[in-house]
């Protein structure tokens, strides 16, 4: 008998089976669930700030790493968004490009970097300590000049008033709280809170300093009313949660 004919016996379960028709059985292999591993661009990210009015970057973009801050956001009726028109007037004379901010908030953090593996248990903090957290008024009663740490852009501002800011303190007090439990830093030891609504590039806070009282004089005679504030927002890289004050 050939060693062919021995193969095939032997793999045979009965005389009648045909070695040279049957075709071999294979075990299936069960390919592993990938649906919950979260994917990332394998692109290098390239800034330009050409693209957005000479904006720079506070950090570079890193993969996996998530710029994130919280805030109030603020919706401004007509009466505001005259206010901003009158001021953007007024600038003018200073000879220098400016632009309104896209949105209008005040911060209640630092930009942080956030991992993303983080995102769901800092949200979640977030949720317990703002479910506890009183709503309250607030109202501006001063413009104010700022400069950015990297002395590329200047903001001009509307700085909250006395009662509004011992509300924000609270706030960022119990935020700062979850950021040391990540290791993460705090907001300002003695924080302006501020709503940037214009902004220059370039550090011209002195040229800015000048015209101030005349800033002011405007923002008098608007006479903005209080607004409620009852919800605090946070953004992650391009998620947003929004969280609601008793």
């Amino acid at each position: 008998m050939s060693a062919l004919s021995s193969l095939c016996e032997y793999e045979s379960n009965s005389e009648e089976s045909d070695c040279d028709t049957k075709p071999p059985k294979y075990k299936k292999l069960r390919l592993p669930d990938l649906s919950a591993i979260p994917v990332f661009s394998t692109e290098k990210y390239v800034d330009n700030c050409e693209l957005h009015s000479g904006r720079i970057r506070s950090f570079p973009h890193v993969r996996g790493n998530w710029a994130s801050f919280v805030y109030i956001q603020y919706t401004g009726e007509e009466n505001f968004l005259n206010l901003i028109n009158k001021l953007q007037t007024q600038l003018s004379d200073i000879d220098e490009p400016c632009f309104k901010c896209d949105d209008f908030h005040i911060s209640l953090s630092k930009t942080i970097v956030l991992q993303y593996h983080l995102i769901t248990s800092f949200t979640s903090s977030l949720q317990t300590i703002l479910s506890n957290t009183g709503s309250f008024k607030l109202l501006f009663d001063t413009v104010k000049i700022y400069c950015n740490e990297e002395n590329t852009r200047t903001f001009i501002a509307l700085e909250v008033d006395h009662s509004s800011n011992k509300y924000l303190l609270n706030i960022t007090d119990k935020i700062d709280n979850i950021l040391k439990e990540y290791k993460l830093p705090t907001f300002y030891e003695n924080p302006s809170f501020h709503m940037s609504i214009l902004w220059i590039n370039g550090n011209k806070k002195t040229k800015l300093t000048n015209i101030l009282d005349k800033l002011n004089n405007i923002l008098l005679h608007k006479n903005l009313g209080p607004i409620c504030i009852s919800k605090v927002n946070c953004k992650i890289g391009n998620k947003y949660f929004q969280y609601s004050l008793i």
